[in-house]
């Protein structure tokens, strides 16, 4: 058909972004990515990449047997024979073959894209500009900065807000291949869609808006000349030969949705499920992230974190900072678990959990990413083939690690209600009982914030959702300080208005609740179905309760059977040397005592 088609929308960041280039300077370890004129850039190549990335993990779900894209299989699940011929997967079709070859036709060398990505520079809020944000790992035993682990960091990154176009023009496109891309597009415009780096940490998440199809036919060689003067066809008005479709998505989508579900893929990768909690988070007194500029400008030691540098700027609780908390507990419940089930040598070879800031394969607790490198480096392998499950301790199987990303996203988080308080400190010299010498130093810190937050897990398991309702459940009992001065009394917080939506495709997709999946009623999230509980009613949250039981006792039973490889065992731990009986003694202390924990 000779015709110009070109999708446009709006692509708006609704928490800090980071399109980085990874180079460094004298004021941050990661500049944002500039055009030749300055202005920031997302470019064509990132949003291709997460597009085609939620494609690939869609379109073998859209219809009965389709083909799984090789992007997703090992070389080993590939017959000899056809690693060099093009992959012919509906996803290589649309974004282009992962593989090409030489060949006369499409299916012996395959052919490039479909799809033409634009860049996008960024438009962004009035008044607002890039700033820079700090960035530590904390031990896990000292529970101060990592030095050893040489893990402190900043980077640059654009406010919430800031408004990209998207632009993307289809060449040769089949129906087929505008399902699978209105399929994909529907994820962004849902919010499920994150761009940039540091995304599992709290930056890149976005929404997708003002979404529509352009057609310019060019028939007549008017047509033509008129495409060929415009500057920018893709903003053309409705004409005589343009037709400006505000339908297009919806339309494409309900097509894809009538074809599900498809084929039940036991592929890790494969779209499956999502799960989804937002909840308020009510902090009980004073609360606390330092940020240096925000302190630089308020004269203050130490002042909050702030979503832009404006006069007004709203504070916010970073990503990173409470994910570092959820993990950092994640990580001792499962200890506690191990070390009442282990003692010994027993433990080093069960302990389901790393210090994933201790680098150093002797040190207590070593990483898993130490450990497979000394493995590897032992055995004359290359270091850099994928992971398998067993190679990894569940904390960096579902929390990430440098050779696996995570699945778990906590997003900035707003600030909905706070208010101000200046403080001053001072240090008490323990010899005079007076000031010692100038140790002085303010604060201007929140009083009672209250933060909406916003997690999300893909494609999650049972035992997985049983372990993060553990941690929840102690950050709602206000149990897990966070940010600044902990031991000061600072970040006591508290959990309200929970709501949790699990979103599947077929019944058999859900986590030890598919006798739940008929009572779910349209409309329906992209191509997902979606359960949906809010705590403040008594019947869902029974409900939730009774599920999170379930998931609780998978995750007990997978930490009592998870076992590390001889290769991989740790050396030694940080925390527990001995068992229990042996740390805290009392004369008739017996294992009976401590059965409590077991019960959590």
């Amino acid at each position: 058909m000779n015709e110009y088609r070109v999708i446009t929308g709006k692509l708006v960041a609704r928490t800090a972004l980071h399109p980085g280039t990874g180079a460094s300077v004298a004021v941050t370890d990661d500049l944002l990515r500039r055009d030749a004129r300055g202005r920031y850039l997302l470019p064509g190549t990132a949003i291709g990449g997460a597009l085609r990335a939620i494609a690939t993990r869609l379109a073998p779900r859209l219809g009965g047997n389709i083909k799984i894209c090789r992007a997703l299989l090992r070389d080993d699940d590939v017959p000899p024979a056809e690693r060099e011929k093009p992959c012919g997967c509906p996803v290589c079709h649309l974004f282009g073959d992962i593989n090409p070859s030489e060949g006369d036709s499409e299916a012996e060398g395959g052919r490039a894209s479909r799809l033409f990505i634009a860049h996008a520079t960024a438009a962004l809020p009035p008044a607002h500009s890039a700033r820079i944000r700090d960035g530590v790992g904390i031990d896990r035993a000292s529970r101060v900065a990592a030095r050893a682990g040489r893990v402190k960091f900043d980077l640059e990154v654009l406010p919430p807000g800031t408004a990209f176009d998207l632009r993307l023009e289809l060449e040769d496109a089949s129906a087929d291949d505008e399902r699978l891309l209105a399929a994909a597009l529907a994820e962004w415009q849902a919010g499920r869609a994150w761009l940039g780096g540091r995304v599992a940490r709290g930056l890149g998440a976005f929404s997708l808006e003002q979404v529509r199809l352009t057609r310019w036919a060019l028939e007549t060689s008017a047509d033509l000349i008129a495409f060929l003067q415009a500057d920018e066809p893709w903003q053309a008005a409705s004409g005589n030969a343009v037709t400006v479709d505000e339908g297009w998505l919806c339309q494409r989508l309900n097509e894809a949705c009538a074809t599900l579900p498809g084929a039940i893929h036991h592929n890790e990768a494969v779209a499956r499920s999502f799960f989804t909690a937002q909840f308020d988070l009510c902090f009980d007194g004073l609360f606390l992230v330092n940020d240096q500029q925000a302190a630089a400008r308020s004269g203050f030691d130490h002042a909050p974190l702030l979503a832009q540098m404006a006069q007004d700027g709203q504070p916010i609780l970073p990503g990173a900072g409470l994910r570092g908390v959820l993990r950092a507990q994640a990580e001792r419940i499962v200890r506690t678990l191990a070390t009442l089930a282990n003692e010994g040598e027993d433990f080093l070879k069960k302990c389901p959990a790393c210090n994933p800031v201790e680098a150093r394969a002797k040190q207590p607790l070593a990483n898993c990413d130490s450990l497979i490198r000394t493995k590897r480096r032992r055995e004359n392998k290359d270091d850099s083939d994928e992971v398998d499950e067993p190679e990894l301790c569940l904390a960096c199987w579902l929390f990430g690690s440098t050779r696996r990303g995570s699945r778990f996203i906590v997003e900035d988080a707003a600030a909905l209600a706070t208010a101000r308080k200046p403080l001053d400190f001072i240090a008490i010299d323990r010899f005079t009982g007076g000031v010692k010498g100038n140790a002085k130093f303010d604060a201007f810190a929140l009083w009672q914030p209250v933060f909406r937050v916003r997690c999300h897990l893909d494609n999650p398991v049972a035992w997985e959702l049983g372990w993060l309702a553990l941690v929840l459940r102690d950050l709602h009992d206000g149990l897990l300080p966070v940010g600044f001065g902990g031991a000061k009394g600072f970040g006591r917080a508290h959990v309200e208005a929970l709501t949790a939506d699990y979103g599947f495709i077929a019944d058999d997709d859900l986590a030890d609740a598919a006798e739940l999946a008929q009572t779910v009623e349209q409309p329906a999230s992209g191509i997902y179905r979606v359960l949906h509980w809010g705590t403040q009613d008594a019947a869902q949250r029974t409900q939730l309760l009774a599920l999170a039981e379930n998931w609780v006792a998978a995750f007990r039973e997978k930490c009592a059977t998870f076992e590390r490889a001889d290769e991989l065992k740790l050396r030694s731990d940080s925390y527990f040397r001995g068992n229990l009986p042996e740390l805290y003694t009392k004369p008739d202390f017996t294992t009976e005592d401590y059965q409590w924990l077991q019960q959590a």
